[in-house]
């Protein structure tokens, strides 16, 4: 009996690939469970019976044995995913996890999700296959799982909790691509055809943080790229990003990141750093676009 016959899951693919831009998955029936993370915004529609959902925000989702499903991937840029498929026990899967077991098992993520790390070592972990690899990539999965459960079950399995209104989907594209110039949250209230209230209290319950303290944050983790990548001072780049007062940038900068912008800018352009994998690239350590096939594979 191998390690993976007597283990709780079963493992059979993973893969971390980028899929050229309008490509098409037509419809198809797994005989295995897939759990797939989208760690990107995007474009891309996936089809499961005959519900079409659009991924318009980091998420992760599961296709279940022999259901019908189908993609489209984002017609006009490539399109990143993980995933990986494994068997469950179905009488066990449907005890552990009614919710993921009916309706329509996608999460859109929320900031405070573990997902994106545990995804990214999971890959890892089957790249490599250190010791007890197996023990420590299912205790990652059922963990992902568990997430999924419990963001699906808030509102009774239909998963109408973690469904970001497409207004919001919109609000915080808007402010991805004009995170370096002025935003008017009532304006994007506005755009959204609600009232500014409404607008705001949509948005903390999805994002965990109102508008004007999210525009913040993005445009603290904006400075914090340009005083890697650029030589301008502390005080120019904090004008350019929209903070006409630097009092205030210089104590939300250290609020957000810990230390302040100079401390910043110093550790980790010294060059005694310069060896250390930047956190979250962890496709440093496994390769792209490379399937991982597990060998114990039972005959079809």
């Amino acid at each position: 009996m191998t390690a993976a016959s007597s283990a709780f899951l079963e493992f059979h693919t993973a893969a971390d690939v980028t899929v050229k831009a309008g490509q098409r998955l037509g419809v198809r029936r797994l005989k295995d469970y897939e759990l797939v993370y989208f760690p990107k915004s995007t474009d891309t529609e996936y089809t499961l019976e005959e519900e079409t959902h659009s991924l318009q925000q980091p998420c992760v989702l599961l296709t279940r044995p022999f259901e019908p499903h189908a993609y489209r991937f984002d017609p006009l840029q490539p399109t990143r995913h993980l995933f990986l498929h494994f068997d469950f026990a179905e009488w066990l899967f449907e005890r552990r996890y009614p919710a993921l077991a009916s309706g329509t098992p996608l999460v859109r993520l929320q900031e405070h999700s573990l997902v994106p790390v545990l995804m990214k070592q999971l890959l890892f972990l089957c790249h490599k296959r250190p010791a007890r690899w197996h023990s420590f990539a299912e205790t990652i999965v059922l963990t992902v799982l568990e997430e999924m459960e419990a963001a699906l079950s808030a509102t009774g399995n239909d998963g109408a909790a973690v469904q970001m209104p497409g207004q919001i989907a919109e609000a915080l594209q808007y402010i991805e691509r004009h995170a370096d110039g002025p935003i008017d949250v009532e304006a994007l209230a506005r755009t959204s055809g609600w009232s500014h209230e409404h607008f705001s209290r949509t948005f903390q319950r999805h994002v965990g943080h109102s508008p004007k303290a999210w525009i913040s944050k993005r445009r603290i983790d904006l400075a914090a790229q340009h005083l890697l990548q650029r030589t301008d001072s502390v005080k120019q780049i904090a004008h350019r990003l929209g903070f006409a007062d630097e009092y205030y940038f210089h104590r939300l900068f250290r609020r957000v990141m810990g230390m302040t912008a100079a401390m910043y800018r110093s550790k980790f352009t010294d060059i005694r750093m310069r060896e250390l994998a930047p956190p979250g690239e962890w496709e440093l350590f496994y390769p792209l676009n490379h399937y991982v096939v597990f060998h114990d594979l039972p005959p079809e």
